[in-house]
């Protein structure tokens, strides 16, 4: 707008697991769950161009995630949300492992 840039509000940060037990936003040009080169690949389309900025990204992003159980106790998600979600985080958090 005219006052520039800023960031949309946050949407698509749950796994729609009912549906296909995936989460719907595609990362790459597969429907796989991306490893860490291809959200390294990806980055670039983000503006960010360097490899080691990258990483540092992806590894950040992985540490806060990484977090998530905790998380879910303080909020009281319930077990069978914290199953099913936890699933799917569980399933990403590895590919970035390697």
């Amino acid at each position: 707008d005219e006052t520039g840039w800023r960031l949309s509000p946050a949407f698509d940060l749950v796994p729609n697991v009912d549906f296909n037990n995936e989460h719907v936003l595609r990362i790459g040009l597969d429907n796989r769950v991306p490893d860490a080169e291809t959200l390294v690949a990806e980055a670039k389309s983000f503006g960010i161009k360097q490899r080691h900025q990258a990483e540092e990204v992806i590894m950040s992003v992985y540490e806060a995630v990484n977090g998530w159980e905790k998380v879910f106790m303080e909020c009281e998600v319930s077990d069978s949300d914290r199953v099913m979600i936890g699933t799917d985080i569980k399933k990403r958090l590895e590919k970035i492992e390697g």
